[in-house]
C-alpha cells in the first residue's frame, strides 16, 4: 500500500459495529488482501476489534461529530506514518457518494465514479441545471444549499442551519432512496421544527373604510323566452270591391324560474347560453295567433315590462301572478331573449325565417329609448346590461418596522406536547421509561402508550364563538314558570345552534392530532 507520493489511500469498511462505541471501523483497503495482512495465528472469532487486528480504523472526525460509514462503503484511509501501515494509528473519513440520493448506503465501487480511479463508470445526473443553477424536476428544498451548514441523516432526515433559520426535519422527500438515477419528489406532510428570525415586524394599522364600484355578477332569477312561430297573410275585400291583404304572426312569451347556480351569473348567461336544463317548466306563458307585427311587438314588450314591474299585465290576457294582490319578488336581475327555435332561424340562411325574427329582434326592448333589444339583460328596474355594484370594505393597511422577530413552529401530521411532571387524572400516565424511549419513541408507543392517555387541544377562537353564543342565550331567553326555557331568545339565538356546535366540538374545537397531557 505504500506509495511515497501518496497521503490518502482508498479502504472498504468490512465491520462497523466497534464495541467500545468510539465510532472505530474494521477496513481493507481496496489494494490490499486480508490474508496477507492478517497474523498466521489470526483467531476470525476471537481476535477482530483487540491489539491483534490490524485492520481497526480511528474516526479522523472527534467523537463529538459522529458520522460512521455503513459495511461496503468507501473511506479515505490516513496513515500516521507510512512505514508503520499495520499499527494502530490509523485514521479514516467517509468518503464520497455519487449523489445526494444515495445517502441511505453507496457501494463503494459506485464512489469510485467520483475518483480518478473511477473515470469509466457512469456519472450521476445532475440535480441542477449547470448554466442556470436552477432545481431540476421538484428536488428544490430537499437537500442543503451552498451557504448553509447541515447535517443530513441516512434517510429523510437532517438538520439545517441557514442565516437566521434553523430547520430540523423528518420525512422531506419519498421515496426514501431512490433507484439507479431517479429523482426524489418533496413530501409535503413532513415532520419538521423551524426557528426563524426576521428583520422585520408585519403589523396592521388602523382600519379604513373604502367604497369601490366592481362589476359584480349576481344569479339571474328570472328568464324570459320570446318567439315568433308563424308568418301568414290574411286577405279580405274593402267596401269597394278590391281585395286587401294583412300579414300576421302567431307566437308566444314563456317567463322560467331559475335555481341558484353559478351557470345562471349575471355575467355569463348570453342569448345562446344552454339552459334547458335549469329552467324547468315555465311559471307562465303567453300565446298569440293572427297578430300583426305592431301588436305582437306590444304583448312581447308588455310581458318584459310586466317582469320589470312586478306584474304581467298584457291587454286581453290573464294577469301573473294570479292573485291581485301579490306581485314578482326579488325579480332582479333577470334575462330575456328568444328561444332556441328562433336562434336557430336568426343564424339560418333561410330569408324568409330570418328576416320574420329579424324584424321583431330589433324591436324588442324594455323601455323604448333603450338601444340594448332582442337579448338583454335587466339589472335592476328600468335599468338593462351589467351594472357596477357600490362595494364597501374595511382595509387594513398593513406595514413592517424594523423590529426583529422571532418564530416557532413544529409541523406533522401528529403533534404531542408532553411534561414529565403533569398527567391527566383520568387516565394512565405516560411514562417515558428511558429504556423504551431515550433513544427515540417508535410508532407502536406513539399509537398503544401516548395516542390514549393525552387530550386534544383547545382552538381558541371555535371555543369562544361557541361561549359567546351560550352567554348571549342565556341573557335573552325567556321561560313561562315551570316549563322549559323558549328555544329562541329575544335577540334571535337559538338554542338549535348551540346544540349544533356541541355535537361537532370534537372536530370543531378539538383539534384530534395537537394533544397534550
Amino acid at each position: 500500500m505504500a506509495n511515497p507520493n501518496k497521503i490518502i489511500f482508498q479502504g472498504i469498511v468490512l465491520n462497523n459495529q466497534d464495541p467500545l462505541m468510539l465510532g472505530r471501523i474494521r477496513a481493507l483497503p481496496i489494494d490490499v488482501v486480508e490474508t496477507q495482512v492478517l497474523s498466521e495465528d489470526w483467531n476470525p472469532t476471537a481476535d477482530p476489534w483487540t491489539k491483534k487486528d490490524p485492520l481497526i480504523y480511528l474516526p479522523l472526525l472527534p467523537y463529538y461529530v459522529s458520522q460512521v460509514p455503513q459495511v461496503d462503503e468507501y473511506v479515505h484511509i490516513f496513515l500516521y506514518n507510512l512505514d508503520q501501515e499495520l499499527d494502530n494509528t490509523k485514521f479514516y473519513i467517509q468518503g464520497p457518494i455519487t449523489r445526494p440520493q444515495n445517502n441511505l448506503f453507496e457501494y463503494w465501487r459506485n464512489t469510485e465514479s467520483l475518483l480518478a480511479s473511477g473515470e469509466f463508470l457512469k456519472q450521476a445526473n445532475n440535480l441542477k441545471d449547470p448554466i442556470t443553477f436552477e432545481n431540476k424536476a421538484n428536488t428544490k428544498g430537499i437537500y442543503p444549499e451552498p451557504g448553509d451548514n447541515s447535517l443530513l441523516g441516512r434517510g429523510t432526515a437532517d438538520v439545517v442551519v441557514k442565516k437566521s433559520d434553523v430547520l430540523i426535519r423528518a420525512g422531506k422527500n419519498f421515496p426514501v432512496q431512490t433507484s439507479g438515477f431517479n429523482l426524489p419528489s418533496p413530501r409535503q406532510n413532513r415532520s419538521f421544527l423551524q426557528i426563524s428570525l426576521f428583520d422585520l415586524e408585519k403589523e396592521k394599522g388602523d382600519p379604513k373604510e373604502i367604497q369601490s364600484f366592481v362589476n359584480k355578477p349576481l344569479l339571474l332569477k328570472y328568464l324570459v323566452e320570446w318567439e315568433v312561430s308563424k308568418e301568414f297573410i290574411i286577405s279580405g275585400f274593402t267596401s269597394g270591391g278590391g281585395i286587401t291583404a294583412t300579414t300576421v304572426y302567431n307566437g308566444s312569451v314563456e317567463l322560467y324560474g331559475l335555481p341558484p347556480n353559478d351557470r345562471v351569473k349575471s355575467s355569463l348567461v348570453k342569448m345562446t347560453t344552454p339552459l334547458d336544463d335549469l329552467k324547468g317548466p315555465y311559471l307562465y306563458n303567453l300565446i298569440f295567433t293572427g297578430k300583426t307585427q305592431e301588436e305582437s311587438v306590444k304583448i312581447i314588450n308588455q310581458f318584459i315590462n310586466g317582469v320589470n314591474q312586478g306584474k304581467i299585465n298584457v291587454d286581453g290576457y290573464q294577469q301573473y301572478p294570479f292573485e291581485s294582490s301579490t306581485n314578482l319578488d326579488k325579480q332582479f336581475p333577470f334575462y330575456f331573449r328568444p328561444t332556441k327555435n328562433n336562434i336557430d332561424k336568426l343564424s339560418s340562411s333561410a330569408s324568409t325565417d330570418f328576416n320574420m325574427v329579424n324584424n321583431f329582434f330589433r324591436k324588442i326592448k324594455l323601455l323604448p329609448s333603450d338601444r340594448q333589444f332582442g337579448s338583454v339583460l335587466v339589472f335592476q328596474k328600468n335599468v338593462v346590461g351589467d351594472q357596477l355594484t357600490l362595494v364597501k370594505e374595511q382595509n387594513i393597511p398593513i406595514r413592517y418596522k424594523p423590529n426583529p422577530v422571532s418564530y416557532g413552529t413544529v409541523g406533522a401530521d401528529f403533534v404531542y406536547l408532553l411534561s414529565h411532571k403533569t398527567d391527566i387524572p383520568s387516565k394512565s400516565k405516560i411514562n417515558l421509561q428511558p429504556k423504551e424511549t431515550l433513544y427515540g419513541i417508535d410508532q407502536e408507543y406513539f399509537t398503544n402508550q401516548i395516542l390514549p392517555n393525552t387530550d386534544p387541544m383547545v382552538r381558541g377562537d371555535e371555543l369562544m364563538k361557541l361561549l359567546k353564543l351560550i352567554v348571549d342565550f342565556l341573557g335573552s331567553h325567556v321561560h313561562n314558570i315551570n316549563k322549559a326555557p323558549i328555544p329562541i331568545g329575544t335577540d334571535g339565538t337559538k338554542l338549535e345552534e348551540i346544540r349544533k356546535i356541541l355535537q361537532d366540538a370534537d372536530n370543531s374545537i378539538l383539534n384530534q392530532n395537537i394533544r397534550i397531557n
